[in-house]
């Protein structure tokens, strides 16, 4: 290597170390370059999940997760990476560990992206020296290290988006659309979310580089040639769309019956401008820059040619008015997390604002009223929620920044514009990764990817013969971090916290059966402690470090034992107790969950038994008690308790029946909060429930709070931890009762499953009818399975109100479930067409049929 290329090589080198020692110097010196809830339950254990799909399968285009959720459309969980490359590099590391794997993979893609952009502004023929230091810039903004061990899809497509930048350099300069059309494949496949943003600003900036070759050309726009020049344009867009489309497709399938949130807003506020400054500065979920960037914008507007006006204008209004912001979040809500996709672009302006301001092409109060305006702009803007208080250390950012601007204007210090925004990202990460409390300590990184517990269960899914679930429960954080983790293929669990879903499996455990809600995040549906749950899901088997009520110590390994529970229903059964759905809507907590173990609840059934008579011997109604003598946090109020504490209040729930023996205490009363901005949590036994704050984006909506414990013989008193808060407790209702006989019965026939030929999206057995009845399953009811007895198709319905189920004729059968997944057909075909049209436009180049453009070959 000559003198000059190593020269040239010296920034990338620096680069690369200051991203490896932010990343440690912020997040990894702790232990993990990961975070608790999302990372550890997301975006780290569901890659794992396709990866462990695919060796078991070996089809590279899944349909079902039959393991999660009860069984889900496995687009449901597209959007963590089913297709990105990647994860797909991980497929050919089985003995890499994927969440180890997923913390290399964040650093290398951030040090990527760092890379590229530097090397894109090196190509606008921004010096070395300018670009290097807007690299720094953009590495330190508000989301590229934070999400990077955070939700890693905010901010992992970006290697890919600014490969597509320099894509569109390359088209407009060589006319060639071979880098740019599969930069954009590779950013759709690895964050669909947010290439519609990056998308958005590649059409921006491709109307900039257009518009700036017609004027240094002389050339006027005509909107004919616009409109065919554009044309021109999109269409390797549009290619990397289709080619696309087997992701694409089947996901907007999954997520059109899956997906709900948002909150309505009136198209007329949506059109109002707003001054969104925490859009823009200081925050991981914005674009994350420093006030700076907000300057340069207002400065832009100064600028004497069309192309830049355009630009910053552009800019200006998709930031300030919402209708974008809700348009990028799919018309769900407005949340600012969708315009950092417009982070390189930004910084790239701020790159060229400062080499204006070094050639002095900016006058003196040109240049000093957009920092006097960003003054004025931060303080009109201050009132925005949760970011308010942030709103001291936003205006000293921008008072600072106009001292620099004079001391750079009066002294020549060029750098000075650059290097203090970087030293102000640099203390903020400092404060944003040590206060943001989310990081995992690294004992229990360890405990909840132990791979004992790997080998444990992979034991006792080989000598398990039925059709079974087999769950971990521990504590709150264990339970979050194992909402969607599957150690092997035959191992199924009805948790789930993903942001698509079934909406009938989800109706059924917040609506129908009320299981109770220990997380602030509707979305974050958990193992449950309702022993009646746990029977009618079929979860045999649950490991834990804590003992588990109801069910016999099987084995101990470590710390964790394993608890087995036998009176419990497969995930598949024959049955004749048939009720209808009328019949089980008029019946109340707790017959409303008890009836699942007598009865299977079917849409077209002829009643033949009142519910509630025949399950009258399992339930008896009880008083209970709060005591408040030793607490004045606790008053007593007409129909319920009054419940004023800045700590938790642990008493004693009193019951006025003792249990008979080992029995069930269903308790459920309703609660409201008078401090909506405070999540409020009631314990009972252990078992948590919570209602969230009302302005949580994901507002779990939990108001009746509803709890199944088991109650040992003699038992007359149950501990109960009131959370801290202002809230009430109304109408607490308290009933006793036991499912001895609830089994017996219901249970006719087992699904024997065929461990071989089950797996991907097919579920295969047999079953011995011994009377005409009803297969019911626990596998989460959709239009889209295919159910076959015997080899012949036959109809299906949803049974038990959410659930897969079809009639079943005296007789062993043979029974096939396959679930297809819609709009993957479609998907293949339009991919094969985007691949084809790929094909079609590199032989057209080749040849030269594309006029050569080297007239818009242009650096600066």
């Amino acid at each position: 290597m000559n003198r000059q290329k190593f020269k040239q090589t010296i920034p990338y080198l620096l680069l690369g170390m200051f991203t490896l020692f932010f990343c440690w110097f912020f997040c990894g010196r702790y232990g993990v370059f990961g975070s608790k809830v999302d990372w550890i339950s997301q975006h780290s254990v569901l890659p794992d999940y396709f990866r462990q799909q695919f060796y078991n399968t070996g089809q590279l285009f899944p349909e079902f997760a039959a393991n999660i959720g009860g069984g889900q459309n496995i687009y449901n969980f597209a959007y963590y990476g089913l297709y990105s490359p990647v994860v797909l590099i991980s497929y050919f590391l089985p003995f890499v560990k994927m969440s180890d794997y997923m913390m290399a993979a964040g650093v290398i893609s951030l040090l990527a992206a760092v890379l590229l952009f530097y090397k894109w502004l090196l190509r606008r023929g921004i010096t070395s020296r300018l670009s290097f230091l807007t690299a720094l810039l953009f590495l330190l903004s508000g989301p590229m290290i934070y999400h990077s061990y955070n939700q890693i899809m905010f901010v992992n497509y970006m290697p890919f988006l600014c490969l597509a930048f320099l894509g569109v350099d390359r088209y407009f300069e060589k006319q060639k659309a071979g880098l740019y059309t599969i930069s954009v494949f590779l950013m759709i496949l690895t964050s669909f979310y947010f290439s519609i943003g990056g998308m958005f600003a590649l059409v921006l900036y491709g109307i900039y580089r257009y518009t700036e070759g017609k004027e240094k050309l002389g050339e006027n726009i005509k909107i004919l040639g616009f409109v065919s020049d554009g044309f021109r344009f999109l269409l390797p867009m549009l290619t990397a769309v289709l080619m696309s489309a087997v992701l694409l497709v089947p996901t907007a399938m999954a997520l059109a019956g899956g997906r709900e949130g948002g909150h309505k807003t009136a198209l007329s506020a949506l059109l109002i401008p707003e001054i969104p400054i925490f859009r823009v500065v200081y925050t991981p979920y914005g674009i994350g820059l420093t006030t700076l960037a907000i300057t340069v914008l207002i400065t832009g507007l100064t600028y004497r040619k069309l192309y830049e006006k355009f630009l910053h204008i552009a800019c200006i209004v998709i930031l300030a008015v919402p209708l974008f912001a809700y348009l990028l979040n799919g018309g769900l809500y407005i949340r600012d997390k969708v315009m950092i996709p417009f982070l390189p672009f930004l910084c790239y302006l701020i790159a060229t604002y400062l080499e204006k301001q070094k050639r002095r092409e900016i006058s003196f109060w040109a240049g000093a009223l957009p920092f006097l305006l960003t003054i004025v702009l931060v303080y009109m803007g201050r009132e925005q929620g949760k970011y308010s208080e942030y709103l001291g250390w936003v205006l000293v950012d921008a008072l600072v920044m106009l001292v620099c601007y004079l001391i750079f204007y009066w002294k020549k210090f060029d750098w000075v514009l650059i290097v203090v925004p970087i030293g102000f990202l640099a203390l903020y990460g400092v404060v944003l990764h040590k206060s943001a409390d989310k990081m995992i300590e690294p004992a229990f990184y360890e405990e909840v990817t132990n791979k004992q517990i790997r080998t444990e269960i992979e034991e006792l899914t080989e000598k398990e013969n039925g059709f079974y679930r087999m769950e971990q429960s521990g504590t709150t954080s264990e339970n979050a971090a194992n909402l969607n983790r599957i150690w092997n293929m035959q191992q199924y669990v009805s948790s789930i916290y993903s942001s698509s879903y079934n909406p009938a499996y989800q109706k059924f455990r917040t609506e129908t059966f009320l299981v109770e809600q220990p997380f602030r995040n509707v979305l974050m549906q958990s193992v449950t402690e309702n022993p009646i749950y746990q029977k009618l899901m079929g979860v045999k088997y649950i490991l834990s470090e804590q003992e588990i009520t109801g069910y016999q110590q099987e084995k101990k390994v470590g710390d964790v034992t394993v608890y087995k529970n036998e009176e419990v229903l497969p995930i598949a059964y024959v049955t004749n107790q048939m009720i209808s759905e009328k019949a089980y809507e008029d019946l109340e907590f707790p017959y409303s969950q008890l009836a699942f173990l007598r009865f299977a609840v079917g849409k077209s059934v002829n009643d033949t038994v009142n519910p509630k008579e025949v399950l009258n011997s399992q339930v008896k109604e009880t008083g209970a008690e709060i005591p408040m003598e030793d607490t004045k946090a606790i008053e007593k109020i007409e129909d319920g308790y009054h419940i004023k504490s800045k700590k938790i209040q642990n008493v004693k729930l009193k019951i006025s029946e003792e249990a008979q023996k080992e029995e069930i205490l269903f308790v459920q009363f309703e609660l409201k909060n008078y401090k909506t901005s405070k999540d409020v949590s009631v314990w009972l036994a252990g078992v948590k429930n919570k209602l969230s704050a009302g302005s949580h984006i994901y507002y779990n909506g939990n108001t009746t709070f509803t709890y199944a414990v088991n109650l040992k013989a003699g038992q007359t008193e149950v501990n109960l931890g009131l959370g801290a808060g202002n809230y009430e407790i109304r109408n607490l209702r308290c009933y006793i009762g036991n499912t001895d006989e609830s089994l017996k019965t219901l249970c006719q026939s087992e699904f024997r499953v065929d461990k071989a030929q089950t797996k991907g999206n097919r579920i295969v057995g047999s079953v011995d009818g011994v009377k005409d009845g009803y297969l019911i399953t626990s596998i989460p009811y959709d239009e889209h399975f295919e159910v076959k007895i015997d080899g012949k198709d036959v109809k299906y319905e949803k049974v038990n109100t959410a659930f897969l189920g079809v009639k079943m004729p005296v007789g062993t059968h043979e029974v096939e479930i396959v679930y297809h997944a819609p709009g993957l057909k479609m998907g293949k075909v339009l991919s094969v067409t985007g691949l084809l049209l790929l094909a079609g436009m590199m032989l057209w180049n080749k040849k030269k049929a594309y006029k050569p453009l080297d007239k818009y070959h242009f650096m600066g």
